[in-house]
């Protein structure tokens, strides 16, 4: 007997061989079909073969004890082949917070149980498929499930009759109902008009408010979206799958960690992120919900209202440079609801620090460049400044969740270890006339930025500094000393100027004498604008066991 949420493993019997036990037979010495039956109440459901079901469409199967149709398919998962039987109605939770799903009918409220959080997604094996250990964990863990078919009769038989669900976030301060929000499945016959329609396949979205079930409580209203997706099964039998999923993830795709703050309530970090993420509580802030996301990391959004009000600064104290603070002009909006969305990309700025300016008194006075290091705030399906030229805006994936994504156009990457990158802009117009010779530009005619910051990077294992979009001027800085008298600057460049061939073809850097500066630059495209490399002209890898040294025979540059 199968319970109902319940996943049971078994195996067809082995091909005899020689000797004891059996072998594992696939694809033409494969003799014998691997039939299965299925009985549920009277209804009895026959598979043929196992293996020639895998991956064709569901089948339709009527069980007369309930009025109802329950749909089969075989699928292949890892190393496993899954028979999974479904109802009309699929929940699954594509969010990191879990919920109670219960139907409204005969007056009465059937709780169904937890649609829990959906299983992180992990990496296949050199043979392309997942361990058995990991396998059986992922079909065991609920993060969707079907509707009971008897729930679902009345529903079937009236094709004028809704269908009322209600869904309730399982929250940590609180128990299970202290939420609940309900909407109602459109009648049969409007599911099959969906379905039928040239736009069957695409989303649909309920916005689901969860209000408290009681006022005495001092709770804010969480809301969640409800994707409903409606597929014919056998032509004529709708399908429907619903996706509990959060209003808006904001993902940081920066090349390092931020802190995300925001006054509203109903944000947690994404628990597909790879390291978990951390939510923090500061002392002075303790009316903010701070969340500190690594690079990739995600925060998904269930705040109530129009939109979500957000403060962000990088999380890492920078290890050279000038140092950051909180973005300026500070909340940035973010529209929530349906059909919103961030018309243009947010340009933002994380500000240099007071304090760290008073080691550059020189950058201090000129106001011609900028006052911190520049980052955007855009839809997932938008770009940024720097490729606006070159790529269109895409309608984005109808299958995947609103994203709203932090980001620079153009980062360093630090393989030296000691540079510093700053941003110059012509004093006048003379100035700006040369700019176009590297070799020509004078430092005399030219204002400077204080240093950007550099970070220490998990990702690339080096130091990391965001950089200025691609037509700005900037310079490779590298200090002898603390301090503006210290500083050693490159000839100015344009990061569009610089070469994407590594090797001999990487772009040499001079000193502002035109003497060579012995490191060289090269970049590669990414989604956002590039990646710049900053490299030293030779590495000499010591792969022995035994302690060697390095002499430099010709003169110093």
């Amino acid at each position: 007997p199968l319970r109902k949420s319940s996943t049971q493993f078994f195996q067809f019997e082995l091909f005899p061989e020689r000797g004891t036990g059996g072998v594992r037979k696939y694809g033409q010495d494969v003799k014998h079909k691997k039939s299965l039956t299925i009985y549920i109440g009277k209804a009895e459901i026959s598979i043929d073969d196992m293996d020639s079901e895998v991956q064709k469409p569901r089948s339709a199967h009527y069980i007369s004890d309930y009025k109802t149709h329950v749909f089969t398919s075989v699928v292949k998962r890892g190393n496993s082949t899954v028979l999974h039987l479904s109802s009309h109605v699929e929940m699954y939770n594509s969010s990191s917070l879990p919920f109670r799903i219960a139907v409204l009918g005969d007056d009465k409220v059937h709780d169904l149980g937890i649609v829990k959080i959906a299983p992180k997604s992990t990496s296949v094996n050199g043979s392309g498929g997942k361990s058995l250990l990991k396998e059986s964990e992922e079909l065991m863990t609920h993060s969707k499930f079907g509707l009971p078919a008897p729930l679902l009769t009345s529903f079937m038989i009236d094709t004028s009759e809704t269908l009322c669900l209600q869904i309730s976030p399982v929250l940590k301060e609180t128990n299970d109902f202290a939420l609940a929000g309900m909407f109602n499945l459109p009648p049969l016959d409007r599911l099959v008009e969906i379905a039928t329609s040239s736009q069957g396949e695409a989303r649909r979205v309920i916005e689901v408010s969860c209000s408290p079930s009681t006022r005495a409580r001092n709770l804010s209203s969480l809301v969640a979206n409800v994707c409903c997706k409606v597929t014919l099964v056998d032509g004529a039998h709708p399908f429907v799958q619903l996706f509990i999923e959060p209003r808006v993830v904001m993902t940081n795709r920066l090349p390092v960690s931020v802190l995300l703050r925001t006054p509203m309530p109903h944000t947690l970090v994404s628990s597909n992120s790879d390291s978990g993420g951390e939510s923090l509580e500061h002392d002075d802030d303790s009316k903010y919900a701070t969340h500190e996301l690594a690079s990739k990391e995600s925060v998904e959004v269930f705040t109530p209202g129009p939109s979500i009000a957000i403060s962000l600064t990088c999380a890492d104290v920078p290890i050279g440079g000038t140092a950051i603070g909180w973005n300026e002009g500070g909340w940035l909006d973010i529209p929530l609801g349906k059909n919103k969305k961030i018309l243009e990309p947010l340009k933002c700025t994380f500000p240099f620090e007071t304090k760290s300016l008073d080691s550059y008194p020189s950058s201090c006075k000129t106001t011609s460049v900028g006052s911190g290091s520049e980052f955007f705030v855009l839809e997932a399906d938008d770009v940024t400044p720097d490729l606006k030229q070159t790529v269109t805006r895409t309608s984005g994936s109808s299958d995947s969740c609103r994203t709203v994504v932090i980001m620079v156009c153009n980062y360093v990457v630090d393989h030296i270890g000691s540079i510093l990158f700053e941003e110059v802009a012509p004093s006048d117009n003379t100035a700006r006339r040369s700019s176009s010779t590297r070799s020509s530009i004078n430092s005399s005619f030219l204002d400077s930025s204080p240093p950007f910051s550099a970070f220490s990077s998990r990702l690339h294992r080096r130091r990391v500094s965001l950089l200025p979009r691609s037509s700005n001027l900037i310079r490779l800085v590298q200090l002898t000393m603390d301090g503006d008298e210290g500083m050693k600057r490159s000839v100015p460049f344009r990061i569009e100027d610089v070469s994407m061939t590594e090797g001999i073809d990487a772009m040499p850097i001079l000193w502002m004498d035109t003497t060579p500066t012995g490191f060289f630059l090269y970049r590669h495209l990414t989604t956002e604008g590039s990646e710049l490399h900053v490299v030293p002209e030779y590495v000499v890898f010591n792969g022995s066991n035994d302690v060697i040294v390095v002499k430099q025979l010709s003169k110093n540059p």
